[in-house]
């Protein structure tokens, strides 16, 4: 396979931050990844509403728009698929795509729950396809330096409380079709809090409920606890509450009040908001550092610091390559069911396994 003819199924925000990548467009693509965006070509585009899939087409290119998922999944000419729709079609359209033998990239959250994580699993093993999640934290630039610097953590103390509260008539707060904010956004924090933490989650004790929002569900705070196997220890608050500018300029004037802090025998280090920033500190002799403070979404622009652009070209050099995703259906489901089992232990009042 030379390259890698891509359908795309939603046109919305997120789809065109991936496409902006097709043909190695975006001067913010890493070098190394360069020369696989270049192997990507548009094929199909779907989406409910015709005219934003025609657009998408004129502006990436394609064979056709279509209003019908189908038509890309059981397109012959289509070896991988970018989906980017509501959340509570990730797991079907997932599953459609690998049935037909193709390759995915899903956004977050890849499941809404327990049962549809554990099908996509089964799915990818039986299908032999790639999966990969777009968690983009994990390319972000200041949440690899801090993955680079403190590999494996005693420590990880994640925040995902989001500036405002989201309105009960957003879609993505709605229950069945978003899942609510710790779901629907939170899960970039949790995957990122995973994936600085270095080790396997065990076990979690969570407080919470809904304090924001009239209706019973979703859960709109959560405090919790983390419990990992390899001994280290954590937190994570999550939810909505307007806890707006409240972080700015603290550590970094980024404004955005997400982050993960890790802490290793006077080794430290905070990655800010989607992990673009960073900051760290030492009180180790024999360690220094590789900066204090990393402004990165400045300095760098706010493209090349998130990592998005890098997203759609890893993807294509894991199907090109035969690699292992760096972001993998066992990732997504790793977040769904940390959130899931938060929410169960607030209900509960128990410790909670994971």
């Amino acid at each position: 396979m030379n390259t890698v003819r891509l359908g795309v199924i939603g046109c919305g925000g997120m789809c065109r931050a991936h496409l902006g990548s097709v043909g190695a467009q975006s001067p913010a693509i890493s070098e190394d990844l360069r020369p696989f965006a270049e192997r990507i070509e548009v094929r199909g585009l779907a989406d409910i509403d015709l005219s934003k899939a025609e657009a998408y087409r004129d502006s990436y290119g394609g064979a056709y728009a279509t209003t019908d998922p189908e038509r890309v999944f059981t397109d012959p000419d289509i070896d991988a698929v970018l989906i980017t729709t509501w959340h509570d079609t990730h797991a079907p359209y997932s599953l459609r795509a690998m049935e037909c033998g193709k390759h995915v990239l899903i956004e977050k959250p890849m499941a809404m729950t327990l049962a549809e994580c554990d099908a996509i699993l089964d799915a990818e093993a039986r299908s032999g396809v790639k999966y990969m999640v777009a968690f983009r934290c994990r390319f972000a630039t200041g949440a690899r330096d801090v993955k680079r610097e403190i590999p494996q953590p005693d420590n990880i103390i994640a925040h995902a409380r989001v500036d405002g509260i989201w309105p009960e008539g957003l879609w993505a707060q709605d229950p069945i079709k978003g899942g609510g904010q710790i779901l629907s956004q939170g899960c970039h924090v949790v995957d990122m809090m995973f994936y600085l933490a270095g080790a396997e989650p065990e076990s979690v004790y969570a407080v919470g409920g809904v304090f924001h929002h009239s209706q019973p569900d979703p859960t709109d705070t959560i405090n919790a606890v983390v419990r990992y196997k390899n001994g280290a220890v954590g937190a994570f608050l999550g939810g909505d509450g307007g806890t707006g500018r409240l972080m700015a300029p603290h550590p970094l004037p980024c404004g955005c009040p997400f982050f993960v802090m890790v802490v290793s025998k006077g080794r430290s280090a905070i990655a800010i908001d989607h992990g673009h920033d960073a900051r760290f500190h030492s009180s180790d002799p024999d360690w220094t550092p590789p900066y204090e403070f990393g402004n990165h979404s400045q300095d760098l622009g706010a493209d090349v610091s998130s990592g998005v652009p890098d997203i759609l070209p890893a993807f294509a050099r894991c199907i090109l390559q035969d690699e292992a995703p760096p972001a993998s259906a066992a990732d997504g489901a790793h977040t769904t069911r940390f959130i899931l089992r938060c929410f169960e232990s607030a209900r509960t009042g128990k410790v909670v396994p994971l």
